[in-house]
């Protein structure tokens, strides 16, 4: 019984943490996707805005994943060239970044803050936007929630002799480990929860380094294979920019694990999530 309760409490936690993500990405989406929409077209004006742009909104929707659908149906209707679109999902790809280095810290003390805030927010007021805005803080507050239930809930799986066998099948197995993570990201549709995963597992040792590496840069290439099966349907010009940011991430990531090496530039480039 001990070890189908440590399974539940980890996947209550994982779907916390996936529940959050949304929460925010939605609520920024319904309080400001306007704006969010002007702002991508006022960055248009040339590649060094757009790549700053890029940085700035996928850091608070918190999904290079939305940024790409946004940026494709622009590069889709001919609004800004493709240099441009280019130039945005390169800083969307930092702006994960920066988002998944944001959560990395010891935030455990804002999340009831934020809940707090949040609910009362949402409650407290009848304007949709003030009600979108604390649906974010909630959301926020539960992805710090599940990062600290998480790193309790895999607290028993350290003497679990399965899971632990697992993993050592995977330690030098690294394509078949970028595979899987990039699997499980596009089935989830978020990078930034695998990637929190992976860190909440290293952090606990339950990995190490390099097989975190490796499943990282596979959560990159799921995150990109994403928008990019969203745009199938789409006219070429729309789908060119999904297919070139699921290009970059590929081929830097099949640099990165050249020689089972995972170079120091995974540890910059790799740590970024959708």
């Amino acid at each position: 019984m001990h070890g189908v309760e440590t399974v539940l409490n980890v996947v209550g936690s994982v779907a916390l943490l996936l529940w959050g993500v949304r929460m925010v990405r939605t609520g920024l989406t319904r309080a400001f996707g306007a704006t969010l929409r002007r702002a991508i077209g006022l960055c248009a004006r040339n590649r060094f805005t757009a790549f700053l742009g890029g940085i700035a909104i996928t850091g608070l929707l918190q999904s290079s994943t939305a940024t790409s659908l946004l940026v494709s149906s622009f590069a889709g209707r001919g609004l800004i060239p493709l240099s441009i679109a280019f130039a945005v999902m390169l800083g969307a790809d930092i702006g994960t970044t920066v988002a998944a280095q944001v959560l990395s810290f010891d935030l455990g003390w804002a999340s009831p803050l934020m809940i707090g805030a949040g609910v009362i927010a949402f409650l407290s007021s009848e304007h949709d936007k003030t009600r979108h805005v604390g649906r974010v803080a909630i959301g926020l507050g539960l992805m710090l929630l599940s990062l600290k239930l998480l790193a309790l809930a895999t607290q028993p799986l350290r003497t679990a002799p399965a899971f632990m066998a697992a993993l050592q099948g995977l330690q030098d197995e690294y394509v078949i480990a970028v595979a899987f993570a990039a699997v499980a990201t596009w089935f989830v549709h978020s990078s930034l929860s695998v990637v929190l995963l992976i860190m909440s597992f290293a952090g606990s040792g339950l990995i190490e380094p390099k097989l975190a590496l490796a499943l990282v840069i596979g959560a990159n290439i799921g995150g990109a294979l994403a928008p990019y099966m969203a745009q199938s349907g789409a006219d070429v010009a729309a789908r060119r920019v999904p297919l070139a940011n699921l290009m970059t991430r590929a081929i830097v990531g099949a640099l990165d694990d050249i020689d089972t090496g995972i170079p120091p530039i995974a540890e910059v480039f790799s740590i970024e999530a959708d």
